[in-house]
């Protein structure tokens, strides 16, 4: 029997310091938490293993999971390779540009890791300073630097805009820097959802307007299209060839399976998200049990509904062909009074058989996404 290709991600529930605006599921690392989740990542692989699963993709997330030195992340490959079927043309690991982990560079690339992906956010010392981020704009510079030339196959950079006082000197100054350092993919998100956290405080002192948001992310999206990098999703920029191969996989609604806390999975009609804490997770499958927070069967008008929704993030959009027949479902004809007032109104476009959203708005690509759910 042909096995299913399928992305995996891993979850590293750990950081040095939690970041002020940070909504992920982290705590500070600590060797005995850590242990725990060695143990839990075993226990967990060990449920899921499927020998009809083929695993194309790898994605090691957090948290910092740039904290696992060259050792361990052979360490987790192997632990992985012991249990699935890993034939993987992309392993991602995301990373922090701190000098204390610029020496594990060379080391994480002949360990197996293809994609490096560093959190950088900003090139900036006073946004850094105010995001609470532990490196210097030129600490992060010089680790950025010193990965352009350790032979992965994909260098990407995280940036973030619209952070309270940031000018437009400090935009400047990040782009000269992404200009340099030539990534190949670059993630550029504005800075929203910290209702709760300590961030909260800051945005309410220095409210940043969506307008003034929305200005920093169209300098950054024509800074990085004269550089060379394609806007392929709302928020995702990349070289030809150079798309994040296992992100695409979300937007295509495709199947991948999540390990570790708070990690989510789609395979098949059912999709599920872990518990996210640490000890709670590691509870459940000491005992055997699968550490769900959050189960959802899905109905063939739910997961078509997802599909498209997701699909529109993309730039290509989708291909109205392709989804008839993988979903049975002519879009046309199940949202023709939807897409009619979105395309009169200029938030869509119908052509060359298929479905977008204009590049001028993707933006507020909310107002478009919110019409099919």
């Amino acid at each position: 029997m042909r096995a299913e290709v399928v992305g995996l991600y891993i979850h590293f529930p750990f950081c040095r310091a939690k970041c002020p605006y940070c909504h992920f599921a982290s705590v500070p690392f600590e060797a005995r938490l850590a242990s725990l989740w060695w143990e839990g990542l075993a226990r967990e692989a060990d449920l899921r293993a499927d020998p009809a699963l083929s695993f194309d993709t790898i994605y090691i997330g957090g948290g910092t999971p740039s904290l696992l030195g060259p050792a361990e992340v052979r360490r987790l490959l192997a632990l992985l390779a012991g249990r699935f079927r890993l034939v993987p043309d992309e392993v991602t690991l995301e990373a922090n540009p701190s000098p204390s982990e610029r020496k594990f560079l060379a080391g994480w690339r002949e360990a197996g890791i293809t994609r490096l992906s560093v959190g950088v956010q900003s090139f900036d010392d006073g946004d850094l300073t105010l995001l609470g981020r532990g490196y210097s704009a030129a600490e992060a510079r010089d680790f950025c630097a010193a990965a352009r030339d350790s032979s992965y196959e994909s260098l990407g950079l995280d940036l973030l805009v619209g952070v309270p006082r940031q000018s437009r000197a400090a935009l400047e100054r990040t782009a000269a820097v992404v200009r340099e350092i030539s990534p190949d993919h670059v993630s550029l998100y504005i800075l929203e959802n910290v209702d709760g956290l300590p961030f909260e405080a800051v945005t309410k002192d220095f409210p940043v307007g969506d307008d003034e948001a929305a200005a920093h992310y169209e300098f950054f999206a024509e800074t990085l299209a004269e550089a060379g990098l394609r806007r392929y999703e709302v928020s995702n920029f990349a070289r030809p060839g150079r798309e994040g191969r296992h992100n695409l996989k979300y937007w295509r609604y495709e199947p991948f399976l999540g390990l570790g806390p708070s990690a989510a999975s789609h395979l098949g009609s059912r999709r599920f998200t872990n518990v996210p804490g640490l000890r709670d997770w590691h509870a459940h499958l000491t005992r055997g049990a699968e550490p769900l927070a959050e189960v959802v069967d899905l109905s063939a008008d739910r997961a078509w509904r997802e599909a498209l929704i997701f699909g529109l993030r993309l730039i290509e959009g989708v291909d109205l062909l392709g989804f008839r027949r993988r979903f049975g479902v002519d879009l046309l004809d199940a949202c023709g009074r939807e897409v009619g007032e979105l395309a009169a109104e200029g938030w869509l476009e119908v052509g060359a058989g298929r479905l977008r959203i204009p590049d001028d708005k993707l933006l507020l690509s909310n107002r478009v996404l919110a019409a099919f759910v």
